[in-house]
């Protein structure tokens, strides 16, 4: 779970904002290499482990199709810094799919605004987070579309169903929230439409070894 948590050793002052101050995403490039995830939610860091190796090849193989099919000028990218609508909250999403023609120089984050799509892979450490507050969170910053990944069996899963399963949301803009457009489930080749055209067995996102 992402958590008000402290990295394994205590941050020196110099890591930290003033007294008072909240956190903000200017303080996460200042963050050691530590092999934690930083964030920030409304002023509070948030640290979070550094995906596990299965986690990592999921998103990893999901990355590359999206990049595949992607649009012309359209970048998918990991590991990128997201600021949600303030400097207060920025989250890095596991995936990220930026609209076509932005522009990004030479950037350290992006605007909630460049971002057509995310998507997150859960992990027994993550489940809160995706599942909840993230999501709501990427909605209110008016993220097009959202994609939660679960690799493993979860308490939704449906009759007949195997994971992992591919779970792709869009915005609702009259309720601001995410609604659930399609579902994919391994086992068959099925095809997603947003935020654009994709064919894919979830099944095929595992690492050969499994």
């Amino acid at each position: 779970m992402v958590a008000e948590v402290a990295p394994e050793q205590p941050l020196p002052p110099r890591y930290l904002p003033s007294e008072g101050e909240p956190f903000t995403i200017h303080h996460l490039f200042q963050m050691p290499e530590d092999k934690v995830r930083y964030e920030v939610l409304e002023g509070t860091l948030l640290v979070s482990p550094w995906p596990a190796i299965r986690h990592q090849a999921v998103r990893d193989e999901l990355r590359l199709r999206l990049k595949v099919s992607a649009p012309p000028k359209t970048k998918v990218f990991t590991d990128v810094t997201v600021r949600l609508k303030s400097d207060a909250t920025a989250f890095v999403p596991d995936i990220v799919v930026i609209r076509p023609g932005v522009k990004l120089g030479d950037r350290g984050f992006l605007e909630a605004e460049d971002v057509l799509a995310v998507v997150e892979v859960v992990s027994p450490g993550s489940t809160g987070a995706d599942r909840k507050f993230k999501p709501a969170i990427y909605a209110g910053a008016g993220i097009p579309y959202f994609w939660r990944v679960e690799p493993m069996r979860f308490r939704e899963l449906l009759p007949g169903e195997q994971p992992p399963v591919v779970l792709v949301h869009e915005l609702d803009e009259e309720s601001g929230s995410y609604r659930l457009a399609e579902r994919l489930a391994a086992g068959r080749k099925g095809r997603v439409t947003v935020p654009y055209p994709l064919e894919f067995d979830p099944a095929d996102l595992l690492p050969q070894d499994d």
